[in-house]
């Protein structure tokens, strides 16, 4: 096989990266504008795979490859920027975080410093679209995670396969492959573990070196891409030749192709589209077919390598890494959604400190192969890794801000389960929910709070009312699925679980009373109230009814049918109606910070309009009282005329903050609500 020697610079690949990079950051600055741009992630990959597994081929191949000076590269490349940006975030974080939340950044510096965010996020994630990953600076180091994993176990993988004489190319599509499929196989079932882990993430990486393999050698037979004892195939050795890829029109036809496949899962995927699974394909190829086409392809000439996007493409790295964080900062300073002209203001700072990054500190640092140079930037990581785990094992010193710790109490000490619930209840009502709360763990609950997330929060209150007239009351249920018999609202959060503790508790002679809450108005609009849940999932669909695809009717049969049949079990049944949504962050209501961005009066903020609460929830309503009419003897609780007046719905009462977010009261604001108990 002819071998090319040199893996010379190609600056559409900088404006490939600036395309990648330009999603990101409109996805996540103006989120319902670009709401896909999270693909260019997946392109990022794509070029990370071609360009590292360009130089490991090539190197291997002349046998000059060696650990060190790839390794030293990798320092000199990722190392510079990530300190400057990391240095900004424990500063800034001192002067504006509570406790809770600097000791999580010492954390995620930690995690960010030797590379594995991706496997720290697991466990404090439900979703990458969280509106709480809003609120974690080093979040977008996930990424940079995987791709050093990846830049850590590949070359040594193929330098052992070199040196065992194994077929390179052959391990390179096997190992895509198995990932792939891995990747296909529980992106439905395991949704975020399948999102951070990097061997369901890389194959992307896997499809570039794949790309980069076919790129270095052109020519040769189709039995130099398998192993030697797969010779015995005739037809492996018919003669193939990829420079006949090379023709002109052919390249053109990728190259738009290839844009089509970046640009439009940008524009037309979002929050809803199961990812990565079959969706994260198109935005891989499309990098793949950009690459492949070369540097005189149509869209990659007169685009992708105009001066401007080059340049944009050269700030990419230290662009993708200050980027996010100003904006988090700037969510945490308005105490929620930040305003448009403040999001503005970040991107343009984003820019600027990525450019002074770039000319001041990389370009200084990145090709200076100097071993002190290597030896203090390791040596700095590794203090700012400590330096965080310092910050995490001393709670974010918290004295720092103690004035405005006191108030941030009260949006503290929420725990959502408890394992020893958990262990107690598992056999007989169901081992996979993840909520289980209970008032006394001795003696046997005659009764069930069952729900989703509003449900978990109404809990505490409920458990200590119940507690006081001699009850044992139980609370079990899913996030973000309904108390209903065959419905789901989140695609990516199956309901099943929740179900098969519905059919536990129909049977259980044990339980006499079943009470029923969620998010009700959520699962007919598919979106909450207010910016910050403006784009959430949850329309509800209907199981067991396929046919049914308006959310009103899915959600009106799923509770009939589930009142019907608990009522048939002889259950004393208790509705619940769902707490007003507030639509903005409760911690404008009390001082939590030294300064903020905007003062706003908590007397203003901290309600909202009766008339507008009305009118978007007047649907749901009149579907509970007219479902409701049908079973006269099931019991209705109308929980937001506790917060009602006639002119206004109220985020603080009797001197309490009775919220932790936009649509969740607070541990207090539960005990309050719990004490009004009062079905009808």
């Amino acid at each position: 096989m002819k071998h090319n020697d040199a893996v010379t610079y190609r600056p559409d690949i900088d404006g490939l990266r600036a395309i990648a990079v330009l999603s990101v950051v409109l996805f996540h600055a103006f989120p319902t504008v670009i709401q896909g741009g999270f693909v260019g992630v997946d392109v990022f990959f794509v070029i990370s795979g071609y360009l590292i597994s360009s130089i490991l081929f090539k190197n291997l191949q002349k046998g000059t490859f060696h650990f060190f000076d790839f390794y030293s590269r990798r320092i000199r490349r990722i190392f510079p920027a990530l300190l400057v940006v990391l240095t900004f975030c424990l500063t800034l974080g001192y002067f504006v975080l509570l406790g809770e939340e600097y000791k999580q950044l010492g954390r995620h510096t930690f995690a960010g410093s030797f590379f594995f965010s991706n496997i720290a996020l697991l466990d404090e994630l439900s979703d990458y679209f969280n509106v709480a990953a809003e609120l974690k600076p080093l979040l977008h180091l996930w990424s940079l995670g995987i791709e050093e994993q990846f830049y850590i176990v590949w070359p040594l993988a193929l330098y052992v396969a070199w040196r065992f004489r194994f077929n390179l190319f052959f391990m390179t599509i096997v190992c895509a492959g198995i990932s792939l499929i891995w990747n296909l196989s529980e992106y439905k079932k395991n949704p975020i573990y399948t999102f951070y882990l990097p061997y369901t993430r890389v194959w992307e990486l896997l499809f570039g070196a794949t790309l980069a393999w076919t790129q270095l050698y052109k020519t040769g037979s189709i039995k130099d891409f398998f192993p030697a004892s797969f010779g015995k195939f005739e037809f492996l050795n018919k003669p193939l030749s990829f420079s006949k890829w090379n023709d002109p029109k052919i390249n053109n036809i990728r190259s738009i192709l290839g844009i089509m496949f970046i640009v439009l899962p940008a524009l037309l995927y979002g929050k809803d589209t199961p990812f990565p699974g079959f969706a994260a394909i198109l935005p891989v190829l499309g990098a793949v077919l950009i690459i492949s086409s070369g540097p005189e392809a149509i869209v990659n000439k007169r685009i992708l390598a105009t001066k401007p996007m080059v340049f944009v493409g050269l700030i990419s790295f230290p662009l993708y890494l200050w980027h996010w964080p100003l904006l988090s900062f700037t969510a945490i300073l308005e105490s929620g959604a930040p305003a448009l002209h403040w999001r503005i203001i970040a991107v343009f700072l984003s820019f600027l400190f990525s450019f002074l990054t770039w000319h001041y500190v990389e370009k200084n640092l990145r090709f200076r192969e100097s071993t002190w140079i290597l030896a203090s930037l390791s040596g700095l990581l590794i203090f700012a890794a400590l330096f965080g785990q310092t910050i995490y094992k001393k709670d974010g010193w918290s004295y720092r801000v103690s004035k405005y710790s006191e108030n941030a109490k009260i949006f503290e000490g929420w725990m959502i389960s408890d394992q020893k619930c958990t262990d107690k209840f598992k056999s007989e009502y169901g081992s996979n929910l993840v909520y289980c709360l209970v008032g006394d763990l001795n003696k046997q609950p005659d009764a069930v709070l069952i729900g989703d997330s509003h449900a978990n929060a109404l809990a505490y209150g409920l458990i200590q009312k119940f507690s006081n007239q001699g009850s044992n009351l139980l609370h079990m249920g899913l996030g973000g699925c309904p108390p209903f018999f065959g419905i789901e609202a989140d695609p990516k959060r199956p309901c099943e679980r929740e179900n098969n503790t519905l059919e536990l508790l129909e049977k259980n002679p044990k339980i006499t009373k079943i009470i029923l809450n969620s998010r009700g108005p959520r699962y007919l609009t598919g979106h909450g109230y207010g910016n910050l849940e403006a784009n959430a999932v949850g329309a509800a669909k209907y199981r067991l009814r396929p046919d049914i695809t308006d959310p009103n009717l899915a959600f009106r049969e799923a509770m009939r049918d589930t009142l019907r049949r608990l009522t048939v079990a002889g259950k004393e049944i208790v509705f619940v109606t769902d707490v007003p949504e507030i639509g903005f962050d409760p911690k404008r209501c009390v001082s939590l910070r030294p300064f903020r961005l905007e003062f706003e009066d908590p007397e203003k903020v901290c309600k909202i309009d009766r008339k507008d609460f009305n009118e978007r929830t007047l649907e749901y309503h009149e579907l509970v009282n007219s479902v409701l009419k049908e079973f006269p003897k099931v019991k209705l609780w109308e929980t937001w005329k506790n917060f009602c007046d006639d002119q206004y719905c109220y985020a603080i009462k009797d001197g309490k903050l009775l919220y932790r977010d936009s649509n969740h009261i607070s541990l207090q604001g539960s005990y309050w609500l719990g004490d009004k108990y009062d079905p009808k």
